[in-house]
């Protein structure tokens, strides 16, 4: 199932208005199991007419075991027949070139020299000469063509000098070819995109894959969990915990599934999620434990690793500024140590906040592998009490908090704030520790409370609403701004919702800050009930 029906639509819709002669580049960042892959994959499948799709995933590979898919990817692109031919064989370059010389035989001649510097090491030239069949297949094929890859940072990583350099004069000079890249490093990508491939006429849209759409999500873990007793009151908090990593959700559904297939009578949902979760996350031969750790082996081999990941663990475990995680591990280095730790996509900064993003990771950061790297002895049973203690905590903070109205929730977030600074709606500001905060009902609407807050010196005024928010609201609240004594330092919009054009330009002439769906997530995650205080 399709859980990002949307994103389909307009990498579709990208695609017929290539096919009729507007290129507009498109990359695809978001963490790993976010469904870039799947996305990609499903355009391969399904392209528009009038198209050749080159599709070539990476891999952390060899060299030459790339450039010899790659070659393949372009051959295979242009060859309708070739793959009848081959008789559903897996594909290699050293078959796939005689094939290919029958319909296409400029580009596989070109392909065919590219193949030969393989043998003598020489890769980033062969790389460059597969790169420039592709014009030749365009002219062959007669239609536009589409260079798909996917993890397209890993170039760099295969060893091959000036890729970017190379790929971005091409990107800049090959009108007939639309290029599509996905990265599951969202720092590194945005900077390459920025600094190297955003040349003249090579602007790329960039898509963050986010958090997934509510109601198709919703619909799609009942279906897995169909005939599961209890299945309906667990999918709202699974979208809550890992609504934006659709391959975890797979993992974890196919494994809840399999447990209530196994059970020989009736189980409770909550004693078959506590042991799917143990075994794909906590036992050392679940898939999703196996990741985590390979996500971070990483900094084993880098200087300074384990400083990098006593300095993790701190942030994985509620440290939100460097002073709170100085005064736990000491401060020496560890500003160098968090820029290290964001290069690798392991933590994100906000203002002078540091996270990690990804809540499975997080969890197992906190769970299992600091209790390991602790130096006391620890068997499976006290990391899987860890675990369920965890999980427990997980699920009372999401039923207390989908008990109360946005409102309240709104408030109890202003009463954990700490004088940090942060950047919200593209403007950086500090939260100050608030003495007081009060609520009175808007006159407007129901939907609408108009929160106070004070703390020494400074007040804030806050319009929450949950739903829309428009024109007249905004008007309402400026006059409200203007009852108050002393005046507010700060007026801030916070709604569940996306704010309109026009209503969001008249909240900034009057010098509003605007908190929107994505801001609030953010500021959760930051003071979750289970952070330590920062320090």
């Amino acid at each position: 199932m399709n859980v990002r029906p949307e994103l389909a639509q307009h990498l579709q819709q990208r695609l017929r208005a290539f096919s009729e002669g507007f290129r507009h580049n498109l990359a695809l960042i978001g963490p790993v199991g976010s469904g870039k892959t799947f996305q990609l994959q499903r355009l391969v499948m399904e392209p528009p007419p009038g198209l050749t799709m080159i599709y070539c995933p990476m891999y952390r590979e060899s060299p030459r075991t790339f450039l010899e898919r790659f070659g393949c990817a372009i051959l295979q692109a242009g060859a309708a027949t070739m793959l009848q031919r081959l008789g559903g064989q897996l594909p290699s370059l050293a078959t796939v070139l005689p094939q290919a010389r029958q319909e296409l035989p400029r580009t596989a001649a070109a392909v065919g020299v590219a193949a030969t510097l393989l043998p003598r090491r020489l890769y980033a030239e062969a790389l460059t000469r597969m790169l420039d069949a592709i014009p030749m297949l365009t002219e062959e094929c007669g239609r536009p063509s589409v260079l798909i890859l996917d993890e397209f940072l890993l170039l760099e990583d295969l060893g091959f000098v000036h890729a970017f350099h190379e790929l971005g004069k091409r990107v800049m000079t090959w009108p007939s070819t639309l290029f599509m890249l996905s990265s599951s490093s969202c720092f590194r990508a945005r900077n390459i995109l920025r600094e190297r491939l955003q040349l003249l006429f090579g602007q790329f849209e960039l898509l963050t894959l986010e958090t997934l759409e509510l109601q198709t999500a919703t619909a799609w873990v009942q279906a897995e969990l169909r005939g599961i007793k209890g299945a309906n009151s667990v999918t709202p908090f699974l979208m809550r915990w890992l609504g934006g990593y659709p391959w975890y959700l797979a993992v974890i559904l196919n494994r809840l599934k399999e447990r209530a297939a196994m059970a020989r009578r009736p189980t409770p949902l909550d004693a078959l999620w506590s042991d799917a979760v143990w075994d794909v996350l906590g036992s050392p031969q679940g898939p999703l434990h196996q990741w985590c750790s390979s996500r971070t082996e990483g900094l084993t081999r880098l200087r300074g690793g384990p400083r990098a990941f006593e300095v993790l663990l701190q942030v994985a475990e509620g440290a939100r500024t460097a002073t709170a995680i100085g005064a736990a591990v000491g401060r020496a280095g560890v500003s160098t140590t968090l820029q290290l730790l964001l290069e690798q996509d392991l933590v994100q900064r906000n203002g002078m906040c540091w996270h990690v993003t990804d809540p499975l990771l997080r969890c197992w950061l906190s769970t299992l592998l600091g209790a390991r790297r602790s130096g006391a002895p620890v068997d499976e049973r006290q990391l899987r009490e860890r675990l369920e203690a965890y999980l427990r905590g997980l699920w009372a903070r999401w039923q207390q908090s989908d008990q109360l109205s946005f409102a309240e929730q709104v408030v109890g977030l202003f009463g954990r704030f700490c004088e940090d600074t942060i950047l919200l709606d593209a403007k950086t500001g500090r939260l100050p520790k608030f003495d007081t905060i009060h609520t009175q009902p808007a006159d407007h609407s129901p939907s609408a409370t108009y929160v106070v807050a004070d703390s020494p010196g400074r007040r804030w005024c806050a319009a929450v609403q949950e739903g829309a928010v428009d024109e007249s609201a905004i008007a309402q609240f400026e006059s409200f701004c203007r009852t108050q004594t002393p005046r507010p330092s700060r007026k801030v919009v916070v709604t569940n919702t996306e704010l309109d054009p026009t209503t969001r330009v008249m909240a900034k002439a009057a010098s509003m800050w605007v908190w929107q769906a994505d801001d609030i997530n953010l500021l959760m995650e930051l003071y979750a009930s289970d952070s330590q205080p920062a320090r």
